[in-house]
């Protein structure tokens, strides 16, 4: 078993690793999410609107780690399947629309970027940017794919990659600055 390097459960742990902390941070990390979806930005040209979503899901699996990041999403996606209005544009239950394909792939970016995250990557800005891009890869990957069932396959760059890459860039760098300006700073107060 590895030790995990990630911002929250190192708190977590030095605090005493207590049930009611764990509970805490994963709550306050699906607030997060369902707020972040509601800052969407909804494209003519697409059924997959611009949101926060990503963002959320890069911040958290880089700073909540695998295991607690993995928790999070999975417990969104359920809340926003069982009908709560979670989903970006206050949208809610889980069916096979053109953006499921994103919101699967956030389960498995946030694997990905939490395990990263857990075994130290990041300690480095670079290190946490390329968990950041590659989770984010991981949710185009997912996103694309799904999409090109409702889509033809001519239009899937101009309707599920091109237009987010500017934001992507963005929500990428934000959320890596922000995990590695935050891992830096509780570890120069311990």
């Amino acid at each position: 078993m590895y030790q995990e390097h990630a911002l929250v459960p190192q708190y977590v742990i030095q605090r005493g690793n207590k049930i009611l902390d764990n509970a805490l941070f994963i709550l306050a990390g699906i607030v997060s999410l369902s707020l972040l979806a509601q800052i969407a930005i909804p494209l003519p040209w697409t059924p997959v609107p611009i949101t926060g979503q990503t963002f959320g899901v890069a911040l958290i699996s880089l700073m909540w780690g695998r295991k607690r990041s993995v928790a999070i999403v999975l417990i969104y996606l359920s809340i926003g399947s069982l009908g709560l209005p979670v989903f970006a544009q206050a949208k809610s239950g889980f069916m096979m629309w053109p953006t499921a394909g994103y919101l699967i792939g956030m389960v498995f970016a946030s694997y990905w970027m939490g395990l990263l995250a857990d075994i130290g990557w990041t300690k480095t800005f670079l290190r946490t940017w390329l968990s950041a891009f590659s989770g984010s890869l991981i949710i185009f990957f997912f996103g694309v794919l799904v999409l090109s069932f409702f889509i033809p396959s001519k239009d899937l760059l101009i309707a599920g990659v091109l237009p987010f890459l500017p934001g992507d860039f963005i929500k990428t760098f934000s959320s890596s600055l922000l995990a590695y300006k935050a891992q830096q700073s509780f570890k120069s107060k311990r």
